[in-house]
Formats: C-alpha cells, structure tokens, sequence
C-alpha cells in the first residue's frame, strides 16, 4: 500500500507536465499569444502575420416556425488564416480567427 501514492503522485505529475507541453502557444518577441487573443493583440505581439488566407465554415441551424415546422437555415462564418515563421528551427504557425478572436493554432513544417 505504501507504494501506491507515490505511483499516483508520478503519474499526476507527468500527465499535468504533458499536458503544459501541448499547451497552444506563439511566442513573439517575448509576448505569448494565447487562444481568446484578438487579431489586434496579435498584431501587437507578433507583427503582420507573413500570409493570410480565409475561408467560410458553413454550419446549419433548426429553426422552429411558428406552426411547429423546422427549418434548416445554413450559416457562414467567416475564419481568417495568418501565418507566422517564428524563425530556423521553429515551426510555421497557422492562427485560426473567428469573429475576432484566436480560436485554434496549428504547427505546420519545421523552418530549415
């Protein structure tokens, strides 16, 4: 019995410890950007991204009439793209928008 809180306590230790490391991030001229951050908090911290792209995310939506029928209304959000080289050794960071805000960050190819 003895051996089984320090097994537990380890293996806490190590999956907070990943799960820092998988923690979304950009750092920029010692600013971190973080998910929530707006365009203008980025531009801030990292400068005009090196790219932008964009494109629409349809989604749908039931909208239940007045007489009880539904109805299928399909939106579009629009996402923006930037893209970031950090520098050698680093990789491409793609930032996702939506409605303003950093909703999603994906690491592309490692800069050579």
């Amino acid at each position: 019995m003895k051996n089984v809180i320090p097994c537990c306590l380890t293996t806490i230790f190590f999956a907070l410890l990943t799960g820092q490391a998988n923690a979304e991030s950009l750092r920029c001229n010692g600013d971190i950007v973080e998910i929530n951050d707006t365009k203008a908090e980025v531009v801030v911290k990292c400068g005009n991204p090196e790219m932008t792209d964009s494109y629409c995310e349809k989604s749908a939506q039931k909208i239940r009439q007045s007489d009880g029928s539904l109805t299928l209304v399909e939106n579009c959000e629009n996402v923006d793209i930037w893209t970031y080289n950090p520098g050698k050794g680093q990789f491409l960071t793609n930032l996702y928008f939506a409605q303003g805000k950093l909703r999603e960050m994906r690491y592309g190819d490692r800069v050579k």
